[in-house]
C-alpha cells in the first residue's frame, strides 16, 4: 500500500533530478524606458520595420519586452538584444484554442541588436488606430517595469504535462517492488489534502517556495487548468517556458489581469531558442 511519506520522496527526487533554472520578476508601476524590460508601452521598432499586425490586419498590442542582458543566467536564451512578445486585441487576446502555433493573433519578435538612434515617438507613430472593441490583459494605459529577481532552481510543477511520466518512472526506481503504471495508482490512495501537498504544494499554509504571481522566464510553468502540450502531439516539442506573465495587482489595483485571475504562457523548443528561431512559440493563457 502506497505511502504520503513513499509520495513525498519520489516526488522529492523528482523535484531535485528534473530541476531547471527560472529567473522570475516583478512588476513596478510607472512609465519605463522605451529600451527597458516592461509589460505595455511602446515596443523598439527598427527604422523601416512596421507595427506587428494579427491575420485580420489589427494592431497587435505589445504584452511584454524583454532587455536580454539580464538573461546571462538562462543558458540557452539570448544575452543581449531585445525580445518582445505581442497579442491581438480580441476577446480571445489573441489566442486560437484549436491552434496555438500559427502566430495568427500573437508575434514574439526578437532584435538582436538594437539602434539607438531609434526613437519612441518614432516607434508610436507607426502605432495604426485600434478596433472599437479592444480587449486586452493590460491595464489601459499603465506599463509597469519589469524588475529581475535572483536566478534559481526550479523544480517541476504538478501541471507540468510531463510530471506523470516522470513520477512513474521515479517511484519504479525507488520502490521497484510496488511497480505502478500510472501516478494516480499511488495519488488515487491518499486523501485529497496529501494530493494537493504534492502537486499543488503552493496552495498550503506552510509553503516556504518562490512567491506568487508566478511571473518568469525558463524553469517550468504553471496554469490555472492544464498543459496543452500534453493535449496535441504536435506541441510536445514545446519544451522551454519562454515567457511566463501571471495576473497581479497592486493595492487592489490590476496590473494585468488574464480573463479570471489566469496566466499566460510562451514556450519554445529548446533547439530552436538556441538558434534564435521564433518563428513557432506556442501561446497559451488560462483561467479560473
Amino acid at each position: 500500500m502506497a505511502t504520503f511519506e513513499q509520495a513525498r520522496q519520489a516526488v522529492d527526487r523528482l523535484q531535485s533530478t528534473y530541476a531547471k533554472p527560472r529567473l522570475p520578476f516583478t512588476l513596478e508601476p510607472g512609465e519605463p524606458g522605451f529600451l527597458e524590460s516592461k509589460v505595455g508601452g511602446t515596443p523598439y521598432l527598427p527604422h523601416g520595420m512596421d507595427w506587428p499586425l494579427d491575420n485580420q490586419g489589427n494592431a497587435l498590442i505589445l504584452l511584454a519586452q524583454v532587455d536580454c542582458t539580464a538573461l546571462v543566467g538562462l543558458p540557452e536564451f539570448p544575452h543581449s538584444g531585445l525580445l518582445q512578445c505581442f497579442i491581438s486585441q480580441t476577446e480571445c487576446f489573441g489566442m486560437d484554442f484549436d491552434d496555438q502555433i500559427t502566430p495568427k493573433g500573437f508575434r514574439v519578435l526578437y532584435h538582436e541588436t538594437v539602434d539607438p538612434s531609434v526613437t519612441a515617438e518614432e516607434a508610436a507613430s507607426k502605432r495604426p488606430p485600434a478596433p472599437e472593441d479592444v480587449d486586452v490583459p493590460l491595464m489601459k494605459d499603465s506599463p509597469c517595469r519589469i524588475c529581475f529577481g535572483q536566478l534559481e532552481e526550479q523544480g517541476i510543477t504538478g501541471t507540468d504535462c510531463s510530471f506523470e511520466l516522470l513520477f512513474v518512472q521515479v517511484w519504479n526506481e525507488l520502490f521497484p517492488d510496488e511497480h505502478i503504471k500510472a501516478m494516480w495508482d499511488v495519488m488515487g490512495k491518499l486523501d485529497e489534502d496529501e494530493v494537493e501537498q504534492l502537486l499543488n504544494p503552493e496552495n498550503a499554509e506552510d509553503y516556504e517556495g518562490p512567491e506568487i504571481p508566478w511571473h518568469q522566464l525558463g524553469g517550468y510553468p504553471y496554469f490555472t487548468q492544464s498543459d496543452p502540450r500534453g493535449e496535441k502531439e504536435r506541441y510536445e516539442e514545446m519544451d522551454t517556458v519562454l515567457f511566463q506573465l501571471d495576473s497581479d495587482s497592486e493595492r487592489g489595483r490590476d496590473l494585468v489581469l488574464w480573463g479570471d485571475m489566469g496566466i499566460g504562457n510562451f514556450f519554445i523548443n529548446r533547439e530552436a531558442l538556441k538558434r534564435r528561431d521564433f518563428s513557432r512559440v506556442l501561446y497559451n493563457w488560462d483561467c479560473c
